[in-house]
């Protein structure tokens, strides 16, 4: 009997090894993000806020991404309480292969960097310049519908 007993036991270790194995974070991990320009692709909502030269600022949009580099569209600022509607908005893209990536407005002077979700719903993101001064900006881009 010790002899079944110890190969019930072999048994019984090596089916919960085996499933610690297919348990663990390794066997489990996640692919690496795959982006690229595709990922941002449709009509997306953004709203930021920070300061600007000191003063508070806000900013909603409404922008296209045409899913090889370009984003349209318009919006409305408010700085100090200034209300400037913006009728176009021109800029390009870059999405790197970790889902990364860097914004560049048309004419130069605002650059953002960005974070966008693999599936390109949402973008976190950070102006890195501005043309009129001083920022610190930042906001969440959430997309409205697929082109």
């Amino acid at each position: 009997m010790n002899n079944t007993h110890t190969s019930k036991q072999l048994i019984i270790l090596t089916a919960l090894a085996l499933a610690a194995l297919a348990l663990s974070p390794a066997a489990w991990a996640n692919p690496p993000d795959e982006c690229s320009q595709a990922t941002l692709n449709g009509a997306y909502m953004s709203s930021q806020t920070g300061t600007l030269n000191g003063l508070p600022l806000a900013q909603v949009n409404r922008i296209v991404a045409d899913g090889q580099g370009v984003f349209t569209g318009s919006g409305t600022v408010v700085v100090d309480g200034v209300v400037t509607v913006i009728p176009l908005i021109t800029a390009t893209y870059t999405v790197n292969p970790d889902c990364t990536g860097t914004l560049t407005s048309v004419p130069a002077g605002l650059s953002q960097n960005f974070v966008v979700k693999d599936d390109g719903s949402q973008v976190f993101f950070i102006v890195t310049a501005h043309p009129a001064g001083a920022a610190t900006i930042s906001g969440e881009a959430v997309r409205l519908s697929k082109k």
